[in-house]
Order: structure tokens, then sequence, then C-alpha cells
């Protein structure tokens, strides 16, 4: 019995809890604290991870300096607002060492032969102003004034040898601003705009549906008004395939698609346009680009005057058949985008011609409405005269052949 009685107290010793711990013969040492170097709390950084945000440090750190040309050159980096990206230089003599279209008909170093004295600008006289200023900006600008002004321009341009296609085009885009050119139904869809650009005369309107629907033609017009954003960001990210060009040719593709489609002449354009659009880099000497342009104009000068020769359907009546309309081209390099008329070779001047109408920049900010409708006005002028033209077309053969068996 007592020696199961020695066993059960041994145990009970081992296992429980009260039992006493042994002393450490090792005593517990309170390791030291780090040696932190002091800054001096002039060239002290607040950092994210070390800086304090209670209000008694925020209070204790802070450093007020009174405003001097040069507080801002021994301002900490790191203490700044990240800056906003740089905007493209919006030079229409130098893109990054190239011009649009040097030593050619349509730059400004060219010596022209029967053309105008001085190169012309769509947008050269385009103000813009903040949406407070506006209508006292406006009511500054004398629109009679500015109208004459064009006339004289327009009537300057005819005896320099200008096609009267050319010169309404050139006279309309100069006006955007001036003029309303929008129905006054739209005016809810397009608060942004101003007033002014607005009419209750329908007549009056020149960008509006033809034969399709105002909702269609609403939207073509919202999605061109994203092209300038579009284009920068495409600039601002160096876009090695989607390039600024390539958006300006895509977006100008998508709004004629609409335009013609309205118009019902989708199934002639594709053979028969009334221009063609000519992109190329940087990387890509502009008279490279401009022979392209000349060629492509050329070809289709040729198609026109064959497709011109031919009768019309039976039972359409023409009294004479017209001469081959005036033929235009887009040109896209970097973030310009420039409108240029086609002069055919004649007996005084043997070579093919390219006259500047307009030129626009997409790189500058503040323009992309006024860059948008110039867009729009040229594509809509040329869906109107190609309605006009299709009365002297010959129709496509549609027919099919009875089946026998039927």
């Amino acid at each position: 019995m007592a020696f199961l009685r020695d066993v059960s107290d041994r145990f009970w010793n081992y296992v429980s809890p009260r039992k006493t711990q042994q002393r450490r013969e090792k005593p517990f040492k309170v390791p030291a604290l780090p040696a932190h170097v002091r800054i001096p709390r002039q060239k002290q950084i607040a950092t994210p991870e070390s800086r304090d945000m209670s209000p008694e440090s925020r209070i204790n750190i802070w450093h007020t300096r009174t405003p001097s040309p040069q507080s801002d050159v021994d301002m900490d980096a790191t203490l700044l607002p990240p800056s906003p990206p740089t905007s493209p230089q919006p030079s229409h003599d130098d893109l990054e060492g190239d011009t649009l279209l040097p030593d050619s008909p349509i730059s400004q170093s060219y010596d022209k032969t029967g053309s105008s004295a001085d190169e012309v600008d769509a947008n050269e006289d385009t103000t813009v102003v903040d949406d407070g200023t506006y209508m006292n900006q406006y009511k500054k600008v004398n629109v009679d004034q500015e109208r004459k002004r064009r006339d004289k321009q327009g009537r300057e341009l005819r005896d320099a040898g200008w096609s009267e296609d050319a010169v309404f085009l050139f006279q309309k885009l100069g006006m955007r601003g001036f003029e309303p050119i929008l129905p006054i139904d739209w005016i809810d869809d397009f608060e942004t705009l101003p007033e002014d650009l607005f009419t209750v005369k329908l007549d009056k309107a020149f960008v509006k549906p033809a034969l399709g629907t105002d909702y269609h033609a609403q939207l073509a017009l919202s999605n061109l008004f994203d092209l300038g954003s579009v284009v920068r960001d495409a600039w601002h990210t160096r876009a090695p395939k989607r390039t600024p060009a390539y958006h300006i040719k895509r977006a100008v593709q998508k709004y004629t698609r609409w335009a013609m489609k309205d118009g019902g002449v989708d199934h002639i354009w594709p053979e028969l346009p009334l221009f063609e659009i000519v992109t190329w880099g940087l990387n890509v000497h502009s008279s490279d680009g401009e022979k392209r342009m000349i060629d492509k104009l050329g070809n289709l000068h040729t198609r026109w005057h064959e497709a011109l020769q031919t009768q019309p359907a039976e039972g359409r009546l023409v009294s004479a058949m017209p001469d081959v309309p005036t033929l235009h081209g887009i040109t896209a390099s970097h973030t310009v985008m420039a409108f240029v008329s086609y002069a055919p070779p004649t007996e005084e001047n043997e070579q093919a011609q390219l006259r500047l109408i307009a030129m626009f920049d997409f790189g500058k900010e503040g323009y992309d409405v006024w860059n948008s409708l110039a867009i729009a006005i040229f594509v809509i002028h040329c869906r109107n005269r190609m309605m006009q033209l299709k009365e002297c077309l010959s129709e496509p053969d549609l027919s099919t052949e009875e089946d026998p068996d039927l």
C-alpha cells in the first residue's frame, strides 16, 4: 500500500498545474533598444510609412513658407502630387521633325501656280473660350462681317482656279461656330454645345439626317465628339499600331458609313467614293504620303469619268451628263488631319495638284468639338453631293434569273 501511495503522489506532482516552477539559473535580460539617428527637421521627409496622422503630430511637422521665386526649387518632389502628362506639341509646321506636306501644293512653302495667294486654314479663326464667357465673346463677333470676309476669300479662290465645290466646302468649314448647323430638336442631347449652333429652321441645319432617323444621326455625331480624347490617349501611350492617325481614319470611316447609308447611296460609295483617306507615320516622309494621295485620287478620277459615260438605267431621264465631280482627300499624320481637293492635270498644268482646304490638330485640347464638327460637315457635304450624282449613275444589276423549275 505504501508503494502504491508513493507512486500516486509522484504522478500527481508531475501532472498537477499547481506545481511550482524551478527558478531559472540564467537571469532574463531586457534587449537594448536600437539607436535611431535623428534627422534634422528641415531635411526630414514625411513618408506614408513614418508619418502619424493624429492632429497633434500633423501640426508639429507643419512648415509654413513664404512664396518666393526660389521656393519651388528646393521643394521635395515626393511631397508634390503627380503632374499630368504634357500635351503634344500642336505645331503644324514641325511634328517631331516632320511636316505635313513640305514643298508640295498644300504646304506653306510651296510656290503655287493657279491657287490662292495665301495658304488657308479653317481653324485659324476658331476661338476657344470658357463656357461662362462664351456669350460675351460671341457678342463681340460680327457675323455679317465674317461672312463678307469669307465671301471675299471665296472670290479670290475662284479666281485662283478652285472649283465651286471646294470653295463651298472651304467657306462652310470656316463659318462653323458663326452659324447654326444642328436641328433645335437635338439641343437636349448635346447640352454642352452652344445654343447658337442650333436652329428651329430645319432647312438651315446642315448636319442632319437625309432619309434616316434623328437617333442614328445623333449617335454617329456623339461618337465623333470622342475622337479628340482618343487621339491624345494614343499619343500619350505611344501605341505602336493604333496610332493617332489610325483612330482619325477609323472615326471618319465609321461616320461615313452612317452618312452614306442614311442617304441611300451606300451601295455606290464603295466603288465610287468622293474622297480617299491616306495616313502615314512619323517615319514616312510626307512627300511619299502626298504621292499616294495623288495616285489614289487620279485612279478615282478615271473611274468616275468612265462611270459617267455609261448611260443611266431605262426610265431615268438626264438632261446632260455632268463633269467629273470634285474629288477630295483626307490626310492624317500624327495628330494632324487635313482636307485637300484634287486638281486633275490640265493643258496649263500637266501635273495633278492637291490644294489645302483646311487643317486641324487633334493634339490641341479645347478644339475637339470644332474638329469633330469639321469632319461632320465634310462627310455630310459629300453625302449630299453623292445623292445628287446618284441620278446620273447606272444602277447596279441586282436582277436574278427565274428558276424554270418553279
